[in-house]
Formats: structure tokens, C-alpha cells, sequence
């Protein structure tokens, strides 16, 4: 599809005229994107400037719009390398099919000299920052716009420096918008996996990853995404992937080269932005044990309510995956050692209603504590209550993606540890690369969230197979950032601690992993806090 334009020679006295002539392509946009709304706390956004998926612009444009905002910097790359420094701007107004959008000519001066930046006309004609200007001028009348061109050729100590002069502009009343598009010039299978290596990034938000992406095959500005990831990091921002998507799911015949979108919000720690339509989403929780004093504590409603509502609060009733640490039984016995984990199948049930418990992991050390025959009684008992369950190297399919349960410990083994090999890695491969595989892995030690090098060992293993994300658990701590390796390849959440267990706080404490899975086969995780819930069952915070 073509949109007319008007090129301009000349830089103009005032504003810049506009540059899209015909309303129709963002009318469908603003359209499409109707059920977004503002999100809370929002400080900026990455967002696409090819016109292929307006809807996709118009949303992250939908997502910014919160009351407040009175200033837009916008970050993209200098098509055209018309700049003959490492950044431009300009404190020119721009014309658009919907109205003028005012510029903030002071702000612009602020970032002038020393040859870092310069003021220049190639604002008029590229459509970086032009393709993104229609939307504001419908969704956001009045905010001034500080336009930021970053060169293909600029510097990490550049991007640095440019930081600095931002930093006094990104204000409270001031959101950044990166627009960018992602993977460029490659066909759909490559690009799929360029997207997932930043889409790990983005998770760990790692600069110094960021900063190794390869330009364009990962994004057309790694400038602009270094600086939009500085500037929020600084505000204790983190970005929540809401849409991910190719222009090959706009033909029905291939395409050899291809671009990719990226729609991200950045919000505060927990915050939250609902992915575009077509996204999926689950959680990924810690060690589940309904044993010892829980089933009394969990039998008293009041304490049972203390123990949903902390935990719905947390999970928002989204599909929840967990690690069943123990076996389940009938009946539990009344003389049961301390250390061997049972718990009643029925409360399992009803814990699996109230809580949306859609999937759980057996790949633990505490799965065999009754031996083989306690493990076969187990399974049994989760057929039954219709929850799907994933052993040592079983995989099941969640909201379209894999997942795989691991565990490099066995209870009831000789020797207990290091109990995976090449072989129980190789379970990790399905074979469809369309599909995301997501690891759910048992290992290290008791309090200890530090990764040792028999766990980056296994890490490693799994990313040279394939596999998307690693979620662990075990340490009945939650480690507090996830990490990249392989450059993006692979995200590592080192540990999840307990989902509900008897230990309290602070030796013991847990977090939740969202995954969004995207439908070209993509996912983004993001970890999140989750209050004590045994706690909450003996009516302590």
C-alpha cells in the first residue's frame, strides 16, 4: 500500500509542513486500536514507523496518551543519514493531516553543540518520526514534541553522552517514545529468531546486550533502543512487551525479506500494560506444597481467603503454572517423616479452581519422596482432577508454547544431584521451531539464587538447543533479575522460591513469571513480585 507524500526541499521558517496527505491508513489505525487505553505510570514506549500495521502505532500512541504528558521525545534513526553529527533535532512544529503539533524549542536548544548535536531539516521528509506524528496530533492535541534523529554510525560513548543531555528533559510530565522497527531483510524464520534474542533482552534489561545487537538485523536504531533503555532504567522503569509481530503475517505468499514490530510499554516495577489482541499470556510460579500444617492452616475459611485474595491480587486469575513439590495422596498419614512431602489430592482441587491452576511440573526432588509407586499415585490423582502435568523431560503445549520439565536433582537417587544428561537436555528440542520452548528447571541449592557453574553449564546446553527461556526453582528464594545469555539467545529467571509453601519470610520468598506468547511464535517473560502466601495463611504481611 502507497500513501501519498509532499517532499519539501527547503527547511522551513516555521513548522514543517505535513507530510502525509491522505487520512485513510491512520484512520484504520485509530480504529483498530479502540480498546487500548492509557496505562498507569507509563514514562514511554517502543513503537514501529512503517505503516504496514497502523494499528500497531496507533496503540503504543493510545498507551502514552495518560493525562499529565506535556512533552513527547522521540528517538529513531536517521534514514537518510542527513546528519553530519551523531544526533539531531530541531525546535520546529510539525504540520499533520490532523493538526499541528507544537515543538518545545528550548528543550531542543538544551541538547545543542559540542558537535554531539546539531539542528537540521531532515525532520520534514523522514518517516522515523513523520509516520508517528498523525496519531499524537489526534491522541495527544497540544504536547509539544522534542524529535531526536540518531545516526546509523553514532558510538556506545555517544549514546552515553546523549543520555546525559536528555536526562533533565524525561520528566514526570515527559514520556520517550522509541520508534523503531526491528529484524530487517530477513525471511520470517530468521527473523522470528532475531526477535526472540531481543525480546530477551528487553526482559533482562541488559544495555550491555542491548549494545551487541546487530544493526539492522536485530533493529534498524540500536542507538535509539540504548537510549530509550538508559532514559527509563533511570527512572526505575522496565519494559512490558505487548505486541510482537512480523509484515510476513500480512501475505499469503513468502516473503525473503521481511521487518518486524515491536510494541513495548515502559511502566514501573509490576506495573502492568495488556498485550495487543492476538497475544496469550500464563504464569510460571514456584514450589506448591499443601502439606504438614498447611492442610490445617487451609482449612479455617478465613485464613483460606487471607491466602486467595493475596494471591489472586498477584496473579490478576491468569492461567498459573506450578512446581508440585511432594507427592499427593488420598489420605495423608498420620505418622509422616518431616522431610517426606505429601498432601491431600483434594486440596490440590480446590486450590486448582480458586487459583486458575492450569499446569504443574513433577521434575523435582521431592517427587519420588514415596518412591516409584508415590510418583504413579500422583499422576494418577492429576489425571483425574484434569490438570496437565510434565515429569523429566515431558513437554506439554500452554497458549502456544512448549514446555519442558527438567530437574538436575532426585530425592531418592543415588547420586541426587547432577541428574541431567545430554540425553534428558535433547527432550528439549520438539522439533517446530514455530513453537517457543520454555524450560522448567529444577536445580542448585537451598537458598542460594547465585547461578554455580553446573547450572550455566545446563543453561548453556538448553540455549544451544533452542530453548527461549528458562524458568527455575528450588532455592525456595526468588532471585530478583533475570539474565541473557548468548547474547540474547536464551533468558535465564534463576529462581522463582516458593509459590505456597510452609516457610516464611525472610529466609523464604517467591515471584511469578509472566509469559506473553506472541503468534508468530515469540514470548517475552517478565518477572513479578508475590507477596508471602504462607504468611498470609497465618495472618502475618
Amino acid at each position: 500500500m502507497l500513501w501519498a507524500v509532499v517532499a519539501y526541499a527547503d527547511c522551513p521558517e516555521a513548522a514543517f509542513p505535513a507530510f502525509y496527505t491522505q487520512p485513510d491508513v491512520f484512520e484504520a489505525g485509530l480504529a483498530a486500536s479502540e480498546d487500548v487505553n492509557p496505562v498507569d505510570g507509563i514514562g514511554g514506549a517502543i513503537l514501529p514507523h512503517h505503516l504496514e500495521m497502523p494499528e500497531l502505532l496507533a496503540g503504543a500512541v493510545r498507551m502514552v496518551a495518560r493525562p499529565g504528558v506535556r512533552r513527547v521525545v522521540i528517538l529513531f534513526p536517521d534514514h537518510f543519514y542527513k546528519s553530519r553529527v551523531p544526533f539531531a533535532t530541531t525546535g520546529r512544529g510539525f504540520q499533520t493531516i490532523f493538526g499541528p503539533i507544537p515543538g518545545d524549542a528550548a528543550a531542543a536548544s538544551s541538547l545543542l553543540g559540542d558537535g554531539l548535536v546539531e539542528e537540521s531539516c531532515l525532520f520534514q521528509d523522514d518517516h522515523g518520526v513523520r509516520a508517528v506524528l498523525p496519531f499524537m496530533a489526534r491522541l495527544m492535541p497540544g504536547v509539544a514534541v522534542v524529535p531526536v534523529a540518531v545516526s546509523i554510525n553514532s558510538t556506545r560513548d555517544q549514546w552515553e553522552a546523549m543520555a546525559v543531555r536528555l536526562r533533565p528533559l524525561v520528566g514526570a510530565d515527559t514520556v520517550v517514545l522509541q520508534v523503531t522497527d526491528f529484524s530487517h531483510y530477513l525471511p520470517l524464520h530468521q527473523a522470528r529468531l532475531r526477535d526472540q534474542q531481543v525480546l530477551n533482552v528487553l526482559a533482562a534489561m541488559d544495555r550491555d546486550a542491548v549494545a551487541g545487537l546487530v544493526q539492522p538485523d536485530h533493529v534498524d536504531s540500536v542507538g535509539a533502543m540504548y537510549l530509550a533503555m538508559t532514559l527509563m532504567g533511570q527512572r526505575g522503569l522496565r519494559p512490558v512487551v505487548v505486541a510482537n509481530a512480523n509484515m510476513q503475517g500480512l501475505y499469503r505468499r513468502f516473503i525473503p525479506e521481511t521487518t518486524s514490530y515491536v510494541v513495548a510499554a515502559f511502566v514501573p516495577d509490576g506495573g502492568d500494560a495488556p498485550p495487543f489482541a492476538g497475544a496469550e499470556r500464563f504464569l510460571i510460579g514456584g514450589d506448591l506444597f499443601l502439606g504438614r500444617v498447611l492442610p490445617e492452616y487451609l482449612s479455617d475459611e478465613l485464613a483460606a481467603r487471607r491466602v486467595e485474595e493475596a494471591a489472586l491480587a498477584a496473579t490478576k486469575g491468569l492461567p498459573l503454572v506450578l512446581n508440585l513439590e511432594g507427592v499427593l495422596l488420598p489420605q495423608l498419614p498420620r505418622a509422616l517423616d518431616h522431610m517426606v512431602l505429601g498432601m491431600p489430592a483434594d486440596l490440590l482441587r480446590d486450590w486448582a479452581e480458586r487459583l486458575n491452576i492450569v499446569a504443574v511440573s513433577l521434575a523435582n526432588n521431592h517427587a519420588r519422596d514415596m518412591g516409584d509407586s508415590g510418583l504413579a499415585e500422583t499422576r494418577r490423582a492429576l489425571r483425574q482432577l484434569g490438570i496437565p502435568f510434565v515429569g523429566q523431560g515431558d513437554v506439554i503445549r500452554l497458549n502456544g508454547a512448549a514446555l519442558v520439565g527438567l530437574s538436575d536433582l532426585d530425592g531418592r537417587a543415588m547420586p541426587s544431584v547432577d541428574r541431567l544428561t545430554p540425553d534428558l537436555l535433547d527432550r528439549a528440542m520438539i522439533g517446530d521451531a514455530a513453537v517457543p520452548v520454555i524450560a522448567l528447571l529444577h536445580w542448585g541449592r537451598e537458598f542460594v539464587t547465585v547461578p554455580s557453574a553446573r547450572e550455566r553449564w545446563i543453561a548453556e546446553n538448553l540455549r544451544g538447543r533452542g530453548v527461549a527461556a528458562i524458568v527455575g526453582a528450588h532455592p525456595h528464594q526468588t532471585s530478583h533479575s533475570p539474565r541473557v545469555i548468548g547474547g540474547g539467545d536464551t533468558v535465564v529467571v534463576q529462581s522463582v522460591g516458593n509459590f505456597l509453601f510452609d516457610q516464611l519470610p525472610p529466609a523464604a520468598s517467591g515471584s511469578l513469571v509472566e509469559v506473553r506468547v506472541f503468534p508468530q511464535g515469540t514470548v517475552f517473560l517478565r518477572q513479578l513480585p508475590l507477596p508471602s502466601l504462607f504468611a498470609a495463611a497465618l495472618g502475618e504481611r
